[in-house]
């Protein structure tokens, strides 16, 4: 076998490898489009939904607290004339509305943190993607149809010897079908070269085993009639 050939003896063997490859091929595509589709929609939930509302958050929670405040002082400066004696409630709102506050800008640093890392992996992952998305649009279609020219060819290779074996097969098992030396249908048919049959005498041994003509005619050498009886071995002619 000569260098860079392979033995094989059925196109099974390809066919398998070729339905293989295709499914790897189309799960591949499937996981770039699911990387990239991923990456976009992770960026855009931040970007567009994240960000905008986080920072909403902190311009409304900013007003309740400024809110809280005022009410504090007003409870502190107007304490004596209420007969109240302690702005605890309007102290736990004012404390209450900052913390809503920070934790608001806390969402805000969080995302914009999050949206700072995902640019920066998609900028050292999505190049290698795309090199692989490019490979499969470059390799992919060569490489099927390389395996569809040596299907084709390989069944070029098997297929006439496999043909004449099948032709064979079929006319043998047929009625009337010709055999090896006899033609298909005709009156030698189940006989050998010599007249002899498959199980049966030849032509000649059932020659020897019939009467003469001249035996069965008598002296006289007359002719009986085609539907007489040959004679009787026992008796006279």
């Amino acid at each position: 076998m000569g260098a860079g050939s392979a033995h094989i003896r059925s196109p099974e063997v390809l066919l398998r490898f070729r339905d293989g490859y295709r499914k790897f091929d189309k799960r591949a595509r499937r996981a770039v489009e699911l990387v990239t589709g991923d990456l976009q929609s992770v960026g855009e939930w931040l970007h567009r939904e994240q960000l905008p509302y986080w920072r909403a958050q902190v311009r409304r929670r900013h007003d309740e607290m400024k809110q809280a405040w005022r009410d504090y002082l007003n409870a502190r400066f107007t304490l004596p004339r209420v007969g109240r004696k302690s702005t605890v409630d309007e102290r736990k709102a004012y404390e209450r509305a900052r913390a809503r506050k920070a934790e608001a800008e806390r969402k805000v640093a969080v995302v914009e943190h999050w949206l700072l890392v995902l640019e920066a992996e998609a900028e050292k992952l999505m190049p290698a993607v795309r090199r692989f998305e490019s490979l499969l649009d470059d390799l992919s279609p060569k490489a099927l149809a390389r395996l569809d020219h040596m299907l084709d060819r390989l069944e070029d290779y098997l297929g006439p010897s496999g043909r004449r074996g099948k032709e064979g097969g079929d006319a043998a098992d047929q009625p009337g079908g010709a055999d090896a030396h006899g033609s298909a249908g005709g009156p030698g048919e189940g006989l050998a070269p010599d007249g002899r049959g498959l199980e049966g005498p030849g032509k000649a041994e059932l020659r020897e085993g019939l009467p003469r003509r001249d035996a069965v005619g008598g002296a006289g050498g007359g002719e009986r009639d085609a539907g007489a009886e040959p004679p009787d071995e026992t008796g006279g002619a």
